[in-house]
């Protein structure tokens, strides 16, 4: 796994990931707490003019600093149902049906971060895996909060709901409520649709209720990261006021 940028070779030395890190001449004078902190961790510095940074970034933007590392620790969903039994009302788990586009991923994964979320879900087909561009995308984020692939995505919110949690799936149109009505007062399941296709036919008959933001401006729908930005900070909103 190659981290491109400062925040995201940050972020994989904090994790334990980061084993080796190339950095130019000029980045090194503000990265001093960063480069002491990665020597004391064992991790190779090199001091490389900007060019070479660029040859190996291949066209990413990497601002002075790349580093390299082990493959993403992807954390098991037994602990993040556990978490959720743990956890009780208070839990919060994003699952993403189909979100291909590793840049989309990555913004989910930053407002995932962001609100704290018990775990983000992922199904191991059809869904962009966290690579570079996911991580870079996150703004080195993607780490903070647990990340799991499951093989069936429907029997993971079956035992989600066997956890206790209240799967709620974004869909517009027929059935589907506002969801600036519901207070999201126990442990909540969000199911966000990749754009075009939204939710799965099996994933869909799985929720326990169907929410829709609402488009005053006359937009059809949002991007799945807006989406999943605008739904998760309003959960967080409805139960500080709770």
């Amino acid at each position: 796994m190659r981290y491109l940028g400062p925040h995201a070779c940050e972020e994989a030395l904090a994790r334990g990931e980061l084993h080796s890190v190339w950095i130019a001449p000029a980045a090194f004078g503000r990265l001093g707490a960063f480069i002491a902190e990665a020597r004391s961790a064992g991790v190779v510095i090199h001091r490389e003019p900007m060019e070479s940074l660029d040859r190996r970034a291949q066209g990413g933007r990497h601002q002075g600093v790349l580093g390299e590392g082990g493959p993403f620790a992807y954390a098991a969903f037994e602990d993040v149902a556990a978490r959720v039994r743990n956890r009780g009302d208070a839990a919060l788990v994003l699952a993403l049906d189909g979100v291909t586009d590793p840049h989309n991923l990555g913004a989910i994964l930053r407002s995932a971060a962001a609100a704290a979320v018990d775990g983000v879900i992922l199904p191991e087909r059809r869904s962009a895996a966290v690579n570079e561009t996911v991580v870079r995308a996150s703004a080195g984020t993607a780490g903070r909060v647990p990340v799991c692939r499951v093989v069936n995505l429907g029997r993971a919110l079956d035992d989600l709901k066997e956890a206790g949690a209240w799967i709620y799936g974004l869909a517009a149109g027929e059935g589907s409520r506002d969801y600036l009505d519901e207070p999201f007062d126990r442990a909540t399941v969000l199911v966000m649709g990749a754009e075009g296709e939204g939710l799965h036919l099996k994933i869909r008959e799985r929720c326990d209720g169907l929410l829709h933001i609402p488009m005053p401006g006359g937009i059809e729908s949002l991007n799945v990261s807006a989406a999943a930005a605008v739904t998760l900070f309003r959960v967080l909103a409805r139960r500080e006021r709770a």
